[in-house]
């Protein structure tokens, strides 16, 4: 039987330190009705095992997905994961490809979305502090980069956990930035 991957209590206590400091936020997918033009670009990871897969369709009626392994984390300039010319090719790729798509669809939103447990962040030992960390470095990257204004790029973070009562648990937030 597939055996669904949740953090672990420490990092469930951290998502609750994080959330009392006020740097994660409820997402209230209301807050967003109608911010869009024309959709929005959700970068997301791959991942299969996310079952907030249309999480973005709550904030646009015509979402646009780039979705490698790691998502969000490649667009970082200091990932850990650009061991070679080609996974510095590759961000490069993605960063184009984004600025391309959103030119050919007349999109003006950008959601950078980072999730735990996450494979990818596990593979180069990131936590989730390093990883909203990285998410936040995208944004600026993106940002002084490319033609976007910061108004129009969020960031949110999706976690699953299992709650004192055992229950699993998903729950998206916004950064607040």
């Amino acid at each position: 039987m597939n055996q669904i991957a949740t953090v672990s209590e420490g990092d469930r206590r951290l998502v609750i330190a994080l959330k009392s400091e006020g740097i994660l936020l409820k997402f209230e997918p209301e807050d967003f009705k109608g911010a869009t033009k024309n959709g929005g670009v959700a970068v997301i990871c791959a991942d299969g095992d996310i079952d907030a897969p249309n999480w973005h369709s709550n904030l646009t009626h015509r979402p646009h997905c780039l979705r490698p392994f790691g998502g969000t984390l490649f667009l970082a300039p200091s990932f850990r994961g650009y061991d070679s010319d080609f996974e510095k090719c590759f961000a490069d790729g993605l960063r184009t490809n984004l600025r391309l798509g959103m030119i050919a669809k007349d999109t003006q939103r950008v959601y950078l979305y980072v999730h735990a447990p996450c494979g990818v962040a596990s593979h180069y030992n990131y936590g989730i502090r390093e990883q909203l960390t990285l998410a936040a470095e995208a944004r600026e990257f993106l940002l002084k980069n490319s033609f976007f204004v910061r108004e129009k790029i969020f960031i949110f973070f999706h976690v699953k956990k299992t709650n004192p009562e055992g229950q699993l648990e998903q729950n998206t937030y916004r950064i607040a930035l």
